[in-house]
């Protein structure tokens, strides 16, 4: 500290280095969608456009858990939001969950590759039927948080063992 206020007492210039860890490499994830129209759910108007922008991010944040160099192409081909829409007294459309034969789907096509060589690829269906029965973890809130839940899980099962090797 003494020299510190030393050297500004004398107008002598400091720089103050601090290591910054580098940021670590992490791949890609690529994704597309079919045209809305075509999507079974993702909400009507304003909330369409929303929603399939939460959808992919959600698959966008998988990135940081690839590894560097390899690149996840995801092309969605339907989406049906957990919930169904209601139309309301006032004629806005509430998103209602009853856990019932409501719960989230997606259907897709993907490739995971590296240098332009594919490591893995496939053709699911995702769905999670029971979305209401497995609590949220703190701090998961937002647009599509069950398909969010649903994503990572097939990210997990499908998507990193490929990654991996």
């Amino acid at each position: 500290m003494r020299r510190i206020v030393l050297a500004l007492a004398l107008g002598l210039q400091i720089a103050m280095v601090s290591p910054v860890p580098a940021a670590p490499a992490t791949g890609e994830v690529r994704v597309s969608f079919k045209p809305v129209e075509e999507l079974s759910d993702v909400g009507r108007g304003a909330d369409r456009e929303r929603n399939v922008k939460a959808i992919a991010a959600e698959f966008e944040a998988l990135a940081s858990r690839l590894p560097s160099g390899q690149v996840l192409n995801i092309e969605v081909l339907d989406v049906d939001m957990a919930g169904e829409l209601r139309l309301m007294h006032s004629g806005q459309e509430l998103r209602v969950l009853r856990g019932g034969a409501d719960w989230p789907r997606i259907e897709l096509r993907w490739t995971l590759s590296r240098d332009g060589r594919t490591l893995a690829s496939g053709h699911d269906r995702l769905a999670d039927m029971t979305y209401l029965d497995t609590p949220l973890r703190p701090g998961q809130t937002g647009t599509a948080v069950y398909e969010g839940r649903m994503i990572e899980g097939w990210f997990d099962e499908r998507v990193l063992p490929a990654a991996a090797r």
